[in-house]
């Protein structure tokens, strides 16, 4: 049985392509093709011509495919730019504290030496 995260990356990136070879009858199969046993919240993938389970294929194609590997690279490096990003407003928004500190202590130092 896959899990629901495996079935949702399937969905997502592999639906149009196969994603298991079943290992009885060397036929490959797509998403939409895998026959779908339901039972409760639990979906098995099997063969639909000689009912073999097809999970291992499918995990296998998880850990294999290059669809799925292409968006994980894309979305790490949008992940890195973003890091940057929040780094350097960080950066910014510790300087203008800082500065803001500074100028509270100026002003409180005029208003006590107006006195």
């Amino acid at each position: 049985m896959l899990s629901e995260d495996e079935r949702r990356v399937l969905v997502m990136f592999c639906f149009n392509h196969q994603v298991a070879t079943c290992r009885d009858c060397q036929r490959g199969f797509t998403l939409p093709a895998t026959r779908v046993d339901v039972e409760g919240r639990r979906r098995y993938h099997h063969c639909p011509s000689c009912r073999a389970d097809l999970t291992d294929s499918m995990r296998w194609h998880i850990l294999t495919c290059k669809a799925i590997s292409l968006a994980l690279g894309d979305r790490v490096e949008r992940s890195r730019h973003r890091i940057k990003e929040s780094d350097l407003l960080n950066a910014a928004s510790a300087v203008l504290a800082a500065e803001s500190e500074q100028r509270a202590q100026r002003a409180w130092r005029r208003a006590q030496g107006a006195r």
